[in-house]
């Protein structure tokens, strides 16, 4: 009984203690960079989408791995920072009705 209402409190105290589970893909990133990107566009809702699709400049791979490598090292190399950052811009977009993109991130002053 004891245990339980210790793992109880500790959901209270921290909120977000599994936030980054829900979005990652892989279970050990070997590029973080690359883990932006897949992160991005599951937001999004383009992970699934037809090759044609990403043909588009501003959904083609490499320009959103520019991207959020400058994310990542503005972040200072932290990659829960740069998956906070990428949320926190799809609540924004979401509740203002505007289009994003990682470079935004950079863009908005964040508080």
């Amino acid at each position: 009984m004891k245990e339980s209402k210790k793992i109880m409190n500790d959901d209270l105290k921290n909120p977000f203690r599994n936030y980054m589970d829900s979005f990652r893909i892989h279970e050990e990133v070997e590029n973080p960079v690359h883990e932006i990107v897949n992160i991005y566009y599951e937001m999004r809702r383009w992970d699934n989408m037809p090759k044609k699709f990403y043909e588009k400049k501003e959904r083609s791979y490499p320009k959103l791995a520019h991207e959020a490598k400058m994310l990542y090292e503005a972040c200072e190399e932290e990659l829960e920072d740069a998956v906070w950052a990428l949320d926190k811009m799809k609540y924004l977009a979401d509740k203002g009705g505007f289009d994003w993109s990682i470079i935004t991130c950079l863009k908005h002053k964040l508080k």
